[in-house]
């Protein structure tokens, strides 16, 4: 797959990836931990309405203008879905990503060219711009845990700030004042909110906590601070007991390494589809599965290109070398008469039964 930038990889490709190389399981979870979420700007792979879309252990999250959608995944299977709007705000607030990512997103499936999505940029961080007076939301995080910042500026109300979760059955606060918001399968919690203000280049903490406002609202009680100054309020995903499980049905078929130590990795994935509407967020996998092609760095901390290769049927990669100008080439088997083909290529139509397939 000759320049093809980062699309996904679940957890399960990048485990079996590293650990093929001999790495310790506990340094590769330390590792994997630390890759940064990518926020992929929406570009036609999914509903209208998304702005951005992401994908964590566990869970994806889908940015519109109004509202975050978290669809988590219960062990390869759909699991619940929270969505969380704010209350009183700025419906059209100014949405952009921050902090450009080296890798783009591709999405090659089918054979219809002018379906296919090329080059899509993803970002550290999205920002919504006054989403009150005053007051910018920001989200990012880590693969194993999703933040987001409130950012106050110096005379704006932090009292304005009223999150509403719609698909949640209960809020409750812990006796270690950490969010819990019950869900039709399980729960998940928001670690009570890490408050401060940069004065005098000093981080300066701020007493405050989640406030239950209503049964499906919840605001922030903030002790006396520095109006003057500009205020952070970061609240974190934390995982529910199913969060965070592994698709059972990723394997890992094929691997190489350049001579720079980047990792090159084929196989077979029925890990999640994003949605196509708004009623169909789920984190069920797909089938057929498609094939997958991924590389990862030397030392395992970043993706730098992942792909699925398929098409309407069951698709999977074999093996996989690299030549010495890092381009990728990948050997498998398809079942789809859709198999993406480019002109000009030796065989364009799909032959009767099962098909192998070279890609370069």
């Amino acid at each position: 797959m000759k320049n093809c930038d980062l699309l996904r990889a679940s957890s399960l490709l990048l485990i079996a990836a590293v650990l093929a190389l001999g790495q310790a399981k506990p340094a590769l979870d330390a590792r994997y931990g630390n890759l940064p979420l990518s926020f992929e700007v929406n570009r036609g792979q999914t509903d209208a309405q998304v702005r951005y879309l992401s994908r964590g252990q566990g869970y994806s999250l889908f940015l519109t203008e109004s509202e975050a959608v978290l669809s988590l995944q219960e062990k390869g299977k759909a699991g619940d879905v929270v969505r969380m709007q704010l209350s009183g705000a700025n419906r059209k607030p100014l949405v952009s990503g921050v902090d450009e990512l080296p890798g783009k997103s591709n999405y090659f499936i089918g054979n219809d060219p002018s379906k296919w999505r090329r080059d899509v940029p993803n970002y550290r961080r999205v920002r919504y711009k006054d989403v009150y007076p005053g007051v910018d939301l920001v989200y990012y995080g880590n693969q194993r845990q999703l933040e987001y910042d409130f950012a106050v500026a110096p005379g704006a109300d932090a009292k304005d700030i009223k999150l509403v979760f719609k698909d949640a059955k209960s809020l409750k606060i812990d006796d270690k004042a950490n969010l819990s918001i019950g869900l039709r399968k399980g729960q998940v919690s928001m670690h009570a909110p890490e408050i401060y203000q940069e004065i005098e280049g000093r981080r300066v903490p701020i007493s405050g906590r989640f406030a239950i406002l209503s049964k499906d609202t919840v605001g922030f009680h903030l002790d006396e601070y520095d109006h003057a100054s500009r205020l952070v309020i970061d609240p974190i995903l934390a995982y529910s007991t199913f969060l965070g499980g592994l698709d059972q049905t990723n394997s890992v078929r094929g691997i190489t390494v350049d001579a720079a130590g980047n990792a090159y990795v084929t196989g077979d994935t029925g890990s999640s589809y994003f949605p196509t509407t708004p009623e169909a967020f789920q984190t069920s996998p797909p089938y057929p599965s498609n094939a997958f092609v991924t590389k990862i760095n030397a030392d395992g901390t970043n993706v730098v290109y992942s792909t699925y290769l398929g098409g309407g049927s069951q698709d999977y990669g074999v093996s996989i070398a690299v030549d010495s100008s890092g381009d990728a080439f990948i050997a498998g088997v398809t079942g789809s008469s859709d198999f993406p083909v480019t002109s000009g290529a030796f065989q364009t139509t799909f032959p009767t039964g099962v098909a192998r397939f070279l890609q370069s």
